[in-house]
Order: structure tokens, then sequence, then C-alpha cells
């Protein structure tokens, strides 16, 4: 059974990959998609932009016209409810920056794959387990450190809902690996966010493949080329 559309998964060339029960659904391109798929996940993009900001209007113009009104818990959730779409939107920018930008704030440098893993994992409040010889210093491959720890943290937020129990790891050779119960990866947000995920972290060399095994959803995401053994 195919989880995403047949259209998505001919979008891309080459790269990342999300398959399920042992077939190839989406397929990612290293470094470029065709017209119709980059309007395509443009498009998503500013669906989510529009949510946020009909969510941002909605109770701002409540506080504007009823503020004297409102009890004090619902001022409240009003203001939580503003934070929580102005963080969204801040996100959403660094995104289109990420994946559509015109590379004028991409710093390529040294990046250091445990620091920028435990990092994003520290940003989802989610713990990552470093295996025996994860953590070496010479771990390093050239690209943007911030754009590899936005895709690892919309990598984190797609596996490890609040709702779900996952486990997050590094493995020797540079391989973070997620582990979730089985998700709904049709989900509109999730698919959207695993969409964001391989644009970001393709476009930074760290190919991620997402796939569904027996009882459980797997991410895995090697930062930077493949060691040499």
């Amino acid at each position: 059974m195919r989880v995403l559309l047949s259209s998505v998964a001919q979008e891309c060339e080459s790269g990342s990959e999300l398959v399920q029960d042992g077939g190839v659904d989406y397929a990612p391109p290293r470094r470029r998609l065709s017209t119709g798929a980059h309007a395509e996940f443009v498009g998503a993009l500013v669906r989510e932009f529009r949510a946020s900001l009909a969510s941002l209007q909605g109770a701002s113009d409540l506080l504007v016209r009823r503020r004297h009104d409102l009890d004090e818990d619902v001022v409240a959730d009003l203001g939580t409810v503003i934070d929580r779409q102005g963080a969204r939107v801040a996100w959403l920018v660094r995104l289109l920056e990420a994946v559509d930008g015109d590379g004028a704030t991409r710093r390529v440098e040294t990046v250091h794959g445990p620091t920028v893993a435990r990092q994003a994992a520290a940003a989802c409040g989610l713990p990552l387990h470093i295996g025996p010889g994860a953590d070496r210093d010479r771990d390093v491959f050239p690209g943007d450190p911030e754009r590899v720890r936005l895709g690892l943290e919309i990598l984190f937020q797609a596996m490890a809902p609040p709702a779900a129990a996952a486990a997050a790891g590094l493995g020797a050779g540079g391989v973070v690996t997620v582990v979730a119960p089985v998700l709904d990866l049709d989900e509109p947000q999730r698919r959207f966010a695993l969409r964001a995920a391989f644009r970001v972290l393709d476009t930074e060399g760290c190919p991620l493949r997402v796939r569904r095994v027996g009882g459980e959803t797997r991410a895995e995401v090697r930062l930077g080329p493949r060691k040499a053994r």
C-alpha cells in the first residue's frame, strides 16, 4: 500500500526517499525539483502561511475589539495563540529562505554533525542517544549549520509529535535515526513537514530516508558524505 500520491513520488530525480513496505514512494532530488513539483511545494508553503496568518489575525482582532469583555483566561489563551502562530510564521520564513531563497543568507562553513544533531534535538525536546564513536571531532562536512539544524528540527517534529513516543540516536558514520510508532504519513502537516525536511537536508548534502518497517516508522539521515570504512 502506497502512502503518498504517485505524482509526488515522480517529482524528483535522485537523492532522499520515503519507503513504504519496501516500495519507493518519494524520491526528492539532490539539488532541484521539476517546475511542477516546485510549484506544488511552494503552494503548500503558501497555504501554511495563510493558515498561520488567519489565526494571528483572528486572535488579534478579537483582542482589539473585545478586550474589556473577555475573561483573563481567554485573553491568556489568545496571547498563547498569537505567540505560537508568530513563532510558526518565523519558522516558515526560515524554511522559505532555505528552500527558495537567493542564497544570500546561506553561510557555508565546517559543520560538526553531532553538535547540530544535539542542538536540533534539544530544540524539539527530544532525547538524542549518541552511540560509541559517534561524537568525533573529525565528523565534519561543508555546509550551512543553521540549515542542517533546521532540517533536523523539522524531521524531529514530524516524527515525534507530542502524543507519540519516539527515540532518536546518532551512530558511527554520522547517521541520525528516529524511530516512532506507525505514523500516518498522509496527514497533511506531517506530509508537508517531511517534504520540507527532504528539501532542506538534501540541499545541504544530507540524504534522508523514511520508511515504515513492521510496527514502526523509521527515518534515517546521513549527515554529510558517506564515511569511508
